[in-house]
């Protein structure tokens, strides 16, 4: 039972002893660090190269004959491109099967690491050296292989490019620069980033050395980009001294235009009337004198005594003669 107990537990100790980083690395394959690339092209605007199965076969054998000869001695190496048989990059792609055209020539890239690396750092490695980082954003590249091997605890990668030299006619063709010949050493400086203008725009001086990729990584834009900002070409090849415009000037937000809107029309206030005193005319002493049917007052009071007069001794005389006939008939 202790026997046991023991070999479980040396068994527990070799499984948390292997490193996780190892684990995901057997994971990756020459596939996905061929994705990487692309994925890279992409984001600059160059077009996607195609995965060739001669290529991948020779960047494979070279892989595979860094690790069965140097292990743990990778940093010794000094010609990380002589295969087997001393063959250089593009004899070991001809070996392979692949048909080189005239005026073609083969590129390839290498990496080594601890066995717990990973396609990212062989690709962070390639993007900061010059020579390596000129291979993948070569717009004269068309076909791509990658290969992976490992030995003695270390990780081998290999990328082979085939490039048509200047003829312009590769399949994926991409954008010309100021990118040297591969058949010399790239030199490729630093690029010096301008100063934004008042209105936001940026405007690149080509320097010795600049290329259209360079520029674009330079300032976080794409090569698509600064061809349209500068009504450029697929073809166009840029020269020193040339200003090119990487970042147009801000557009400012428009603002939206006031109408003036006419307001309903108001009544036209009508002022309050005053009432005006009615001048009643007031008559005089002289008319009021000729009273009614041309008589004065006296003359008017004096007719209504004599009337009243007249009627009244009419009455008194009806009823004494109405008593007087009352008393012939009693008697």
């Amino acid at each position: 039972m202790k026997n046991k107990r023991i070999f479980l537990f040396f068994i527990l100790l070799l499984l948390f002893s292997i490193p996780f980083s190892s684990i995901y690395s057997a994971q990756e394959t020459a596939t996905d660090l061929i994705s990487l690339i692309n994925n890279v092209r992409n984001n600059n605007g160059l077009p996607e190269l195609a995965v060739n199965s001669s290529l991948s076969a020779a960047a494979q054998i070279q892989a595979d004959y860094l690790a069965s000869q140097y292990g743990s001695e990778f940093s010794t190496i000094e010609d990380w491109h002589s295969g087997p048989d001393d063959e250089d990059a593009y004899n070991r792609a001809v070996i392979a099967g692949y048909d080189l055209g005239p005026g073609w020539i083969v590129d390839e890239i290498t990496y080594a690491g601890s066995d717990s690396s990973t396609n990212n750092d062989a690709l962070s490695y390639w993007l900061d050296s010059t020579e390596d980082a000129y291979a993948i954003y070569n717009a004269e590249s068309f076909d791509i292989g990658a290969g992976i091997s490992s030995g003695d605890g270390f990780t081998y990668y290999v990328v082979v490019f085939s490039v048509e030299l200047g003829s312009g006619s590769s399949p994926n063709k991409g954008v010309s620069s100021t990118i040297p010949s591969l058949a010399a050493t790239p030199e490729v400086a630093p690029v010096n980033v301008a100063t934004p203008g008042e209105d936001g725009s940026l405007f690149h001086t080509v320097e010795s050395g600049d290329a259209l990729w360079s520029i674009a990584i330079a300032y976080d834009t794409t090569i698509e980009q600064i061809l349209a900002l500068n009504g450029l070409d697929e073809d166009a090849v840029i020269y020193e001294g040339q200003p090119l415009q990487v970042r147009p000037a801000f557009t400012p937000t428009p603002r939206p235009t006031e109408t003036n809107t006419p307001l309903p029309p108001t009544r036209t206030p009508i002022p309050a009337q005053t009432a005006k005193a009615i001048n009643t005319p007031i008559p005089t002493q002289a008319e009021e004198a000729e009273g009614i049917l041309g008589m004065d007052n006296q003359t008017m009071g004096l007719a209504l005594i004599l009337i009243s007069g007249v009627g009244l001794i009419m009455i008194v005389g009806g009823y004494l003669a109405k008593d007087k006939a009352s008393k012939k008939k009693t008697d």
